[in-house]
Order: structure tokens, then C-alpha cells, then sequence
């Protein structure tokens, strides 16, 4: 049974976004060759949450997207917010029994998912049990036959993040600031954007994909400062210097993955485009090698801003092209609402220059992992603190530098070892397209370092230079021993690298676990 219209005080005006009210007819998204305005935006978003209360649902319910970029994303997303549902974001890489873990973890009543991925799911969403799949193409209106009859709720709805996981099935992430007041979700979103330092107006260019958490809170952000978004369904690196050009594009979200693809396009189209009109790059989710990002400053000036983050709520650190270039390898400082402390394994703070562990607190109090009780209780301390094991340091100006994530050290005749800084020494090599380094097992020292490799198509880059390239520039305990030529390696669309895909070979074949 629908619960009954709130009567407390809560929006009821003709508009739900702000830039739909002090600007209904100016561009909101461009996608493709399609445009829709800001009041165009803010009706589908009402008419979305009115379908919902059609079918039943509830404020505090879940509903998942499974669709590549495009305006139906943003629509059910603000739609999502009015109806005071909790938003889960679903990878299209996924198989179906993927994607139904996901479904029914999250206790799922809705699908909505795009004509490419109908297939998948339909079939995820049967197995677990969903109530309701939505189709949105590009032949119907999935909204036109649905009248305006929402009811403002008491509270705004929220984004359900599932973390991407280093073991096991991903887990749900609850924060504790959320859900907010309905009348407070735009004023909350501008007040980060300027923990982001974000600007108001101008023109947003979202390449990377919408169900990573990075780019949903920097498009409720642009939408809170009324920014107009440009879609792009895919990245391709030449289409998105095009885009910045043709849409004078003021700001985007990429990865180091994407930023490496940029510099090595051929400096003559590198410079056929017009890229003045941009002010802000953010970059983030993976680390990014430091000739990466001198490169990136030295081709576009200082509209670099490296950022760090997680769905849990570690986030932001943020660090512009100048506190980068003063404080190299920072990925940031943090605002004043979130304290970062490097801890030690019995829980003490470690001194400026320490490596620990990173533990975060926040006034609202840490994240909840849904239906993990022993994995949100390990990553707590127990006056709050919390991690989601990033191993790093602090600097005396209060910047934060990252080592590795804990899992992924490497720890070899007890040295610790970190892979990160291996791979951008790597990357840098001309023939170099993407790599991958972790730990195997080493009889003598506990472990070793390998390298997986994949060169560019016309590289004759043999093992031997790609050997001598790092004994020339790291210690000889960071080396790899060995080194592999692979096609290609697995990354997901948002950048990150899988590298257990690869070390979990080295380790089950010898009959050890990690």
C-alpha cells in the first residue's frame, strides 16, 4: 500500500531545479544531435516520479539503471530525488547473474535499462525477482503518456553505490548524510561543489560512464549550479577534444587511462583544437603517473584538478595544478568538514611522513556496507574513523600521497613494496600502452614483483629494454623479475585496472591464496 502525501513543508512550486526556474528555455543536455532546456529536464524529471508512484513505489525504495550515457540517465536520476528513492547505478559490462547479485542485494524493484542491454536485464531481473523493467529507446517517449501527479515527499532520495570490491560480491555503500530534506538535496550539492571547486554555470562534458559514483555527483553538482551537461556515450579521444571545441566545454571528469590517450594522439591533432574555453579538468579513481600529469599542465595550462574519493565517503581531497606542482604526487587536501589520519596497525596516529594506513572521519559518522555487518565493522575504528585501506601518508601542509591500496603491496624480504609507483615509471616508456604490476610467490623472499605488459600496436619493445628501462630508473628490489607481453589489459570503464584478474593466475597455480 502507497504511504500517504507528507504534509510536512517541502517544494510544491512549479520547478524542482533551480536553472528551470531563472532559465526554463536555455540547453540543460545535448546529446548526439538532441537537445532538451532546463524546464524540459525538470518536467520529465516530475513525470518520472509520478510514474513511479503509479507503480507502487515507495520513498526509501531501491530502483537501478543499467543504460550508457544519455538523457533518460539524468532524468531518472532527479526523478529518483523527487520520489524519494534510493538510486542504484548498475555497470552494463555486467552478465546477467551480475547483475542479478546486484538486483537482489539491493532488494531492487524497479530496472530501468537502455534497448542495447534489454537482453541482460531482462533476464537478471527475472532471476531476482524484480518487479517492474523499464525500456528506454530512441524510438518511443518512455514519458509522454504520463501525467504530472507527483507528491512531494519528506525526504529526497540518494544514490546506492556499489563499491567495485578487491574480493567477493560488491557491497551497497549507506551513508550517513544521506537521505537529506527534499528542500535541502540542491543547496546540499552546491555547498560540495564548492568542496569541489566548482563554478557556477557553464558547460559540463560527461564522457565517463554515469553509473560510476564520480560522475553522478558531479552531474547533481552541475545541476545544483546550473551547468549544462553534453553526453557522450563512449570515450575516444580525438571525438572529445571535437566536443570541447564545438560545445566550448568549461569542465570535465576523465581518468589517468584517458589522459594517457589524449597525449598520445599526434601533436598535429592535438593542437587542431580549440581547448581555450576550458577552466576545469578533474581527474581521479586511479593513480595517475607523474609525467601524466605534468604533460596534461604543460599542453592546457593549470585547469588540472586531481581529486580522490570513494563512495564511502573519503572524499574530496583535492589538489589544483599549482598545489600539485608545489607538493608533487599529492592527490589532495581535504575540506574542513573530513579529517585524514595515516594510522598504524594498532590504531595510532603515525607522524608527518609515516606510511599507514589512511583512516577518515566525518561529522555525520561512517559508511555501512548493506548486508556486510563483519566488513563495516573492520573497516571502523572505535572512535569512528574509518578506511577503506589506502595506504599513504600526510606532508606538513595537511596534503595527502598516496602508496597503494593495502591489498595490492607488495611485500618482499619484508620491504614493502608499491606497485603504483612501478607502473608509472613503466608507462612512461614510448612502447608502452598500459601495464599492470603485483606481487607472486617467491619462494626466498615471501614475494617478487612482476610486470604485465601491453604494448602499442607497432612497438617492437622487447621484455629485455622494458627490464633495462626499469633498472635505470628504480632500486633494484622494485624491479620486476619477469615481465609479460600481453594483447590487452582488463580495465573497466571507469579506468581502474583489474589486477587480481592477473596476480590470482600467479597464486592459485603454485596452490597459495593471498
Amino acid at each position: 500500500m502507497n504511504r500517504p502525501p507528507t504534509t510536512q513543508s517541502v517544494p510544491t512550486a512549479g520547478t524542482f531545479l533551480p536553472a528551470a526556474a531563472s532559465r526554463p528555455d536555455e540547453t540543460a543536455i545535448v546529446w548526439s544531435d538532441q537537445s532538451i532546456s532546463w524546464s524540459q529536464l525538470d518536467e520529465r524529471a516530475r513525470r518520472w516520479a509520478s510514474r513511479l508512484g503509479r507503480l507502487g513505489i515507495e520513498r526509501g525504495d531501491r530502483l537501478a539503471v543499467m543504460a550508457k550515457n544519455r538523457p533518460e540517465w539524468v532524468i531518472a536520476l532527479v526523478g529518483n530525488l523527487l520520489a524519494g528513492v534510493r538510486h542504484v547505478p548498475m555497470n552494463w559490462h555486467l552478465t546477467v547473474s551480475e547483475v542479478a547479485y546486484i538486483l537482489r542485494d539491493s532488494g531492487a524493484r524497479v530496472l530501468v535499462v537502455d534497448s542495447d542491454h534489454e537482453s541482460v536485464g531482462r533476464d537478471a531481473a527475472r532471476h531476482a525477482a524484480v518487479e517492474h523493467v523499464v525500456v528506454v529507446d530512441e524510438t518511443a517517449d518512455w514519458l509522454d503518456d504520463v501525467p504530472v501527479e507527483w507528491r512531494p515527499t519528506d525526504l529526497a532520495g540518494a544514490l546506492l553505490l556499489y563499491t567495485s570490491g578487491t574480493t567477493g560480491h560488491p557491497k551497497g555503500v549507506l551513508r550517513s548524510d544521506q537521505p537529506p530534506s527534499l528542500d535541502e538535496i540542491m543547496p546540499s550539492y552546491r555547498r560540495l561543489a564548492d568542496a569541489w571547486r566548482m563554478t557556477e554555470g557553464g558547460t559540463h562534458l560527461v564522457v565517463c560512464p554515469l553509473y560510476h559514483g564520480t560522475p553522478q555527483v558531479m552531474t547533481l553538482m552541475c545541476l545544483a549550479l546550473g551547468q549544462s551537461l553534453v553526453l557522450m556515450p563512449s570515450f575516444d579521444a580525438e571525438t572529445v577534444l571535437a566536443a570541447i571545441e564545438r560545445h566550448r566545454v568549461t569542465a570535465t571528469h576523465l581518468v589517468p587511462t584517458q589522459l594517457l590517450r589524449l597525449l598520445r594522439l599526434p601533436d598535429g591533432v592535438r593542437q587542431r583544437y580549440d581547448l581555450s574555453s576550458l577552466v576545469g579538468l578533474w581527474h581521479g579513481a586511479a593513480p595517475c603517473p607523474a609525467w601524466v600529469k605534468q604533460a596534461m599542465i604543460e599542453w592546457l595550462g593549470p585547469v588540472v584538478i586531481e581529486y580522490f574519493g570513494s563512495s564511502e565517503g573519503t572524499g574530496p581531497l583535492i589538489a589544483d595544478s599549482n598545489e600539485w606542482l608545489s607538493h608533487p604526487g599529492t592527490v589532495g587536501r581535504p575540506p574542513p568538514f573530513l579529517a585524514v589520519e595515516a594510522v598504524d596497525d594498532e590504531g595510532t596516529t603515525l607522524p608527518t611522513g609515516a606510511v599507514g594506513t589512511l583512516y577518515f572521519r566525518r561529522p555525520e559518522g561512517p559508511p555501512t556496507y548493506v548486508g556486510a555487518p563483519e566488513k563495516t565493522a573492520a573497516s571502523r575504528l572505535s572512535d569512528g574513523r574509518f578506511t577503506v585501506g589506502d595506504v599513504g601518508w600526510l606532508d606538513s601542509d595537511g596534503f595527502v600521497y598516496l602508496a597503494d591500496r593495502k591489498i595490492d603491496v607488495i611485500i618482499s624480504g619484508g620491504v614493502n613494496i608499491y606497485p603504483s609507483e612501478i607502473e608509472a615509471v613503466i608507462s612512461e616508456h614510448p612502447g608502452v600502452a598500459d601495464c599492470v604490476v603485483f606481487g607472486i610467490p617467491d619462494d626466498e623472499w615471501g614475494e617478487q614483483v612482476k610486470a604485465v605488459v601491453e604494448l602499442h600496436r607497432s612497438s617492437e619493445t622487447t621484455e629485455r629494454d622494458l627490464l633495462d628501462w626499469c633498472r635505470e630508473r628504480l632500486a633494484g628490489f622494485k624491479c620486476p623479475r619477469t615481465i609479460d607481453l600481453h594483447d590487452a589489459l582488463p580495465r573497466d570503464a571507469t579506468g581502474k585496472l583489474k589486477r587480481r584478474l592477473f596476480r590470482d593466475q600467479y597464486w592459485e597455480t603454485t596452490g597459495r591464496r593471498i
